[in-house]
């Protein structure tokens, strides 16, 4: 009887214990730490989702749960107030244990309501960041090839020209014009973290000028027998275009612009008897052209990048129109409006000498061979660095 008074507690404690089992220890809380210059904290696990709060770099967050490439964290406000929100795994890094992988606990207070999960890009986007204006701005400055052919061959035969007018030996050379500086502003607004549309404009603006002199006798040394000339090129393109990031921080890019360019010439020459002779004039065409290229870009600061890029340019002009003036050795003036030509003259030796200038009509005097409308071609290489501005 003693026995089975000792033995019906016992039996009972072992009962109770196997319908009831201790409550498991819970595990440590996970946590990460925010490693983007600043996160977008969402309302759903969505890149597309409603932004809750920005959170700057270094913040240490609790996390309740993992849903896919999403964590479920609570982030505390300068006021003590604590919301809850999601926030892409790669704008973070696991400062503790791993979630369970079991249903979590109710959202944390403040939080805002959540939707089921749609799924994001892999990426994170450029620079590993995201805004709550998906802006960028550029300020670039670079350099472009051009073939400024029409140019270059018309100012270098204009001084060989002279020489055979005058019949005098010549000396120096005439530059050729093949690269221009580019100056760029241009805005870009993100659709997503990898891809975006752009608009911009820039300046180019390229020149060069030379001088060629002649041997003559009982000339001042001061002011002899000489030809100089300057040739110049600007242009302005409109741009459209789209940018894509297959790669944190690299990009490609493609656009369609809409370029005005101007030509010039300022040709002048000094006889040895002293007078002299000017040729100038300027020329506007117009044209669509477009742009492919690729680059990388570096976080400096919360909203400030460096980017370098090179691309490629296909963009040909050919009828421009303008007006040039011409004063002979009298100072007498005479303007013409019209196109900017390119023409052969054969000289008083019996040679070929390339010139360009503008005319009311095609040139067609004795001794002019080959005339054709002047064109530029601002096809070639841009190499671009800049600053990129992003919000």
């Amino acid at each position: 009887m003693r026995t089975r008074a000792l033995l019906f507690p016992v039996l009972t404690v072992l009962s109770l214990a196997l319908v009831c089992p201790a409550q498991e220890t819970p595990p440590h809380p996970l946590k990460v730490k925010v490693t983007a210059e600043q996160a977008n904290l969402r309302e759903r696990p969505d890149i597309s989702s409603a932004i809750i709060q920005q959170i700057p770099e270094g913040t240490i967050l609790q996390v309740d749960k993992k849903e896919g490439e999403w964590f479920l964290v609570r982030y505390t406000l300068e006021d003590g107030g604590v919301i809850g929100g999601y926030i892409h795994e790669s704008l973070v890094t696991v400062v503790g244990e791993s979630p369970p992988s079991a249903t979590p606990p109710a959202g944390p207070p403040g939080s805002v309501s959540r939707g089921p999960a749609r799924g994001v890009p892999a990426a994170a986007g450029p620079a590993g960041r995201q805004s709550l204006i998906p802006v960028d701005i550029d300020v670039s400055a670079g350099i472009s090839t051009v073939i400024a052919d029409d140019l270059n061959n018309g100012a270098r035969g204009l001084a060989a020209y002279n020489g055979a007018l005058l019949d005098l030996a010549s000396s120096g050379s005439i530059a050729s014009l093949h690269l221009a500086y580019v100056l760029g502003v241009e805005l870009t607004y993100r659709l997503s973290p990898w891809f975006g549309v752009t608009v911009g404009t820039e300046y180019l603006n390229g020149w060069r000028s030379g001088t060629v002199t002649y041997a003559a006798e009982n000339v001042s040394p001061l002011l002899p027998p000489m030809t100089t000339t300057h040739v110049s090129l600007q242009a302005v393109p409109v741009k459209i275009g789209v940018r894509f990031f297959p790669g944190r921080d690299f990009y490609i890019r493609g656009s369609l612009g809409y370029y005005t360019a101007k030509a010039g010439y300022d040709d002048h020459l000094v006889n040895p008897d002293g007078t002299q002779e000017r040729w100038n004039g300027t020329a506007t065409a117009h044209t669509l052209g477009m742009e492919v290229g690729a680059g990388g870009e570096f976080a400096v600061g919360r909203n400030l990048l460096v980017f370098g890029e090179a691309g490629f340019r296909l963009a040909s002009l050919d009828n421009f129109s303008g007006s040039g003036t011409f004063s002979d050795a009298t100072g007498t003036a005479t303007e013409e409006s019209g196109t900017l030509w390119y023409f052969q003259k054969i000289g008083a030796n019996g040679a070929t000498y390339n010139l360009l200038l503008v005319r009311t009509a095609r040139p067609s005097e004795e001794g002019v061979v080959g005339a054709r409308a002047a064109e530029v071609n601002l096809s070639g290489t841009v190499f671009r660095m800049g600053v990129r501005f992003r919000f």
